[in-house]
């Protein structure tokens, strides 16, 4: 059945005008080790899935629908404003609590913290 072969995720594709300020984002001041980077696209392995950059001089900003399931989120969000990036107050949400982070290029992606 087509549900066996579609068993995982393997990439989450992020679209980028600039690569070097991307890279250097992700790389520099969040910390993600990269596996491969070149001018067109760029890895960072995060548990089972990789995190893509991927160049295209067409790229918006956008919410991208990408979530970091977090273990503190207000020592997360906490720890993304001393670095200057922005992030948005903690939310309660019901089942949990949420922030959003944007990178460089304003694309948005949410921080979440199950509740106990």
């Amino acid at each position: 059945m087509v549900q066996d072969m579609l068993n995982r995720i393997g990439h989450i594709i992020v679209y980028v005008r600039d690569m070097n300020s991307m890279v250097a984002f992700w790389r520099d001041k969040l910390g993600l080790k990269p596996s491969y980077v070149s001018s067109d696209w760029s890895e960072f392995p995060l548990d089972n899935i990789v995190l893509a950059l991927h160049h295209s001089r067409d790229a918006q900003a956008r919410h991208t629908g990408i979530v970091f399931q977090v273990d503190n989120i207000h020592e997360t969000v906490n720890t993304l404003k001393s670095m200057c990036i922005e992030v948005s107050e903690v939310r309660d949400i019901g089942v949990g609590l949420e922030a959003t982070f944007n990178d460089p290029e304003g694309n948005k992606y949410n921080l979440f913290q199950l509740k106990p």
